[in-house]
């Protein structure tokens, strides 16, 4: 009788930690779409706040951040276009022809991306006075070997 009565105990732990555990995973969970790190806007304050970016600088970045913006967003809606192509010919067709070349499309689309994202951190980093050049350095370095550790 006693071994049932810790069981039931047992059970109703568990059961608890259970749905604290979910509760946590639900209301802590980031919203959709912004991944690891957050929204690109709260990376970019968390940039500004860890440089210590002074007013100046800050106007100059808010314009190459909305600039990057800009340029990201259709990039990243060239590349669904190409994307949804891709998949509509593979319904249509079994030819690798035409998915050869939407592959090669998408390939140069993300090439384009990796080329505005680069331009952008050069800029930004062109922002910098030496001494915070040396702790953007570390700041992309960290961001960069937490990408590979997604991979």
């Amino acid at each position: 009788m006693n071994q049932i009565k810790t069981f039931k105990i047992l059970v109703v732990v568990l059961a608890i930690m259970n749905v604290s555990l979910l509760a946590v995973m639900w209301f802590h969970r980031p919203p959709m779409g912004e991944g690891p790190g957050g929204s690109p806007r709260d990376r970019s304050r968390y940039l500004i706040h860890e440089l210590h970016f002074n007013e100046n600088q800050r106007e100059q970045f808010d314009v190459l951040f909305e600039s990057h913006q800009q340029k990201m967003q259709t990039i990243k809606m060239r590349g669904k276009e190409l994307h949804d192509l891709m998949f509509d010919e593979l319904a249509i067709t079994n030819e690798s022809n035409k998915s050869d070349s939407l592959i090669n499309l998408i390939g140069e689309n993300r090439k384009s991306g990796e080329k505005e994202l680069f331009e952008h951190l050069s800029k930004v980093r062109a922002l910098c006075n030496e001494k915070q050049k040396g702790k953007f350095d570390r700041i992309i370095k960290g961001a960069l070997g937490r990408m590979d550790e997604r991979k």
